[in-house]
């Protein structure tokens, strides 16, 4: 049992706001992405060790830590690292200038998770067992996560449960509100594809001299988008989207190749190999019937996300002790809240162990114009820093207390 003054938690996590503000800057104005997070990493292996931890690297790029007591469960928080391939459009005094922007909340998620890690180790003596630091790279490529679950981020410690959180900016709603995710599924399955089409190259006064890649190329984005309104129920939660389209090089030239890419999304596994099957014959069938050979390949992805019924029911009980009630939100009190076709690599994980996301307000829309994540003019409120860290750390505490 948890002794302390819950609240004073929020009232410490306040007291190193500065401290966590200089850190998103250094790191938003730093931004690296994928698995090549080498400052990165560094900053988060320096902070770490400067707060009496032993980091240790996992895996490709990802960094871990532990605090308190083996006598006990071990209960993980995560936090992503990377950064998009975007040039970012932002007013900051401390934007990026490199090509590549945190346009999705990492720097903040790195930080409030170094922020729970000062607390946490101010704590550890009531910790009722380990709480396992996971700082993960590669989450935009949905790679990262399986990187460091496969280099055992999960053992040694064996981890019992864990969460997340991910800032969610446009929300009309209080920043630093959190909403706790539903139980059960709460996020897409997610496939990156890629579709190369080859035919034969020429000069454009002769096209019956080439075979054209191009025509094949549209036909098999058209038949893409007849998936989902011809051959699946009305109902079905997919998404398939095609994100980038390429062909040729100059104007007066057949090119060779062409190529589609994109995601599919779905919530459910056996719609998703169904897609798959069905992306994979229309692309040779269609390649095939204008001379063409088509390639369909399958990339990084990851399975839904799950939340575990009773690590919900702790989350919804015990946040509004660490946070205030009015800052508690659960799914089925926001009214008319679209099914989330959004994906999180973090989805490995919850596969492994029971967990719950945590989406973090953000960006009131109701103050300003809000952009989504992924958008070049994102800005996000950095007041609520001190509640994710409240979180992060009162779930920690309170699921191996009570576990």
């Amino acid at each position: 049992m948890i002794q302390m003054d819950k609240k004073l938690i929020l009232e410490e996590a306040k007291a190193i706001q500065a401290e966590m503000v200089a850190c998103r800057r250094q790191l938003h104005e730093n931004p690296e992405t994928g698995f090549d997070l080498e400052n990165t990493t560094q900053l988060v292996m320096d902070k770490l060790t400067a707060m009496g931890y032993t980091p240790e690297r996992c895996g490709k790029a990802g960094v871990v830590a532990t605090v308190g007591n083996s006598n006990g469960k071990t209960f993980l928080l995560r936090g992503d690292m990377d950064a998009l391939p975007i040039t970012e459009e932002t007013a900051l005094d401390f934007k990026s200038e490199n090509g590549k922007m945190h346009a999705c909340g990492h720097d903040i998620h790195t930080t409030m998770l170094l922020g729970a890690a000062q607390l946490l180790k101010k704590h550890e003596s009531e910790l009722n067992g380990t709480v396992k630091l996971m700082f993960q790279p590669a989450e935009e490529i949905m790679e990262g996560a399986a990187d460091m679950i496969a280099n055992g981020v999960l053992e040694n410690p064996k981890v019992d449960a864990g969460s997340m959180i991910h800032i969610a900016p446009g929300l009309p709603m209080d920043d630093g509100s959190i909403i706790v995710a539903n139980k059960g599924k709460s996020l897409s399955s997610c496939d990156w594809y890629e579709i190369n089409i080859t035919g034969k190259g020429g000069h454009g006064s002769m096209p019956m001299m080439a075979i054209d890649p191009i025509t094949p190329a549209a036909n098999i984005f058209l038949a893409l988008n007849e998936i989902q309104t011809r051959e699946l129920p009305a109902d079905a939660l997919t998404a398939l989207t095609v994100g980038e389209f390429h062909s040729g090089t100059t104007s007066n030239v057949i090119p060779e190749t062409a190529s589609l890419k994109g995601t599919l999304r779905t919530y459910d596994e056996g719609m998703r190999q169904q897609i798959k099957d069905r992306m994979t014959e229309m692309a040779d069938n269609i390649a095939k019937a204008y001379r063409c050979t088509a390639e369909t390949k399958f990339l990084s992805g990851c399975p839904t996300l799950e939340n575990g019924a009773d690590i919900v029911d702790l989350a919804e009980s015990i946040l509004p002790e660490y946070i205030g009630a009015e800052k508690v939100i659960r799914t089925e009190d926001i009214p008319g809240l679209p099914v989330q076709m959004g994906s999180e690599d973090f989805a490995y994980v919850s596969h492994e162990v029971p967990t719950v996301m945590y989406a973090l307000a953000a960006a009131d829309s109701r103050v300003s114009e809000a952009y989504p994540v992924h958008h070049p003019k994102l800005v996000l409120n950095e007041d609520i820093f001190p509640y994710g860290v409240a979180a992060h750390v009162g779930t920690a505490m309170e699921w191996l207390a009570k576990n």
